[in-house]
């Protein structure tokens, strides 16, 4: 039989057909007796269609546009191969269970609204045993997946073990800051940077006599964060502003500094917390570590499978 487009893999066969330049319109690729035909894959692609469109322009708008056909072609190749597995092995999704998921999203994509769900059917110009058909085909493929590989992801205790030790650095953690502060801009006359000068060291010395800083930063400062009483979240020293960081360096939780002068503004900083640096440890990070190497297990499971469902099937990808 002569196979037209790119490529093609029979059953254990060594031999691929050569690469032929003929197109078929309208075909996208060919799972055994299944075509899957250009306009499915534009469909599946229809959700990132938008997206693409905002963020290229031009050739590479073009690039991308292909890259994501392609990319949605082997995903529903793959697809495909699932659900030859899954009828070569007599499954068979009962239209009970399929009318049960429909309900359930119902309930939960448009409330229990049966009629909404009816009308965005309307407008996708699917009927609803086209739409049954493709949730029956979704849950044949998640169970397939469940069965061939999330059941078979095992992780051991040793193995989250090594993880860590073997990549410790990952989990350290820097010394951080959360402090407040109080700014006053200095003015531009000499006049003004006096007055704005008294200011702050009448504000500074109604600090140390024990007002509440985060109130007085409401009341006085002029900063981006006055309503938020001055209080910066938690950072890195060296991500503060260079002239802060060292009255930030050396003063004590929950000081209050001197008066901070820059360029332009007066500062009265207050340190709130610190938290010095060191490691998460093995426990804070476990449950961590083992989502991350089972998703890594089940990717490497994956790939496999249809590798070798791949190798045991009939494909042909057009151009």
């Amino acid at each position: 039989m002569a196979v037209l487009g790119a490529s093609a893999v029979r059953g254990q066969t060594n031999t691929a057909p050569k690469r032929m330049s003929i197109e078929i319109d309208g075909y996208a690729a060919r799972v055994n007796e299944q075509v899957i035909t250009r306009g499915e894959v534009r469909e599946a692609m229809a959700p990132i269609m938008p997206e693409l469109y905002r963020a290229y322009q031009g050739d590479e708008l073009t690039q991308e546009l292909e890259k994501a056909f392609n990319q949605t072609r082997e995903k529903l190749v793959e697809r495909a191969l699932i659900m030859e597995t899954y009828t070569a092995k007599g499954g068979a999704i009962p239209d009970q269970y399929v009318n049960d998921e429909i309900k359930r999203m119902i309930n939960t994509r448009f409330k229990g609204d049966a009629a909404q769900f009816e009308e965005v059917l309307a407008s996708q110009k699917k009927t609803r045993e086209e739409y049954m058909d493709m949730i029956r085909e979704k849950m044949a493929v998640d169970y397939m997946i469940g069965q061939e590989v999330y059941s078979r992801a095992r992780i051991t205790p040793e193995q989250v073990r090594e993880e860590y030790e073997s990549k410790r650095d990952d989990f350290f953690i820097p010394a951080k800051v959360k402090y407040s502060v109080i700014v006053l801009n200095k003015g531009e006359t000499e006049e003004d940077q006096a007055v704005k000068r008294e200011e702050a060291e009448k504000t500074l010395a109604k600090l140390l006599e024990g007002s509440d800083f985060n109130q007085t930063a409401i009341e006085v400062s002029e900063g981006s964060r006055a309503a938020d009483g001055g209080a910066f979240p938690w950072m890195q020293p060296k991500d503060v502003r260079v002239e802060l960081q060292e009255a930030l360096a050396t003063l004590p939780a929950g000081e209050i500094s001197g008066i901070v002068e820059t360029e332009e503004q007066l500062y009265i900083l207050k340190v709130d917390a610190r938290r010095q640096p060191g490691y998460k440890t093995f426990d804070e990070v476990r449950a961590d570590i083992k989502s991350m190497l089972t998703a890594k297990e089940r990717e490497r499971l994956r790939k496999r499978w249809i590798e070798r469902l791949k190798q045991n099937n009939y494909i042909v990808i057009y151009n």
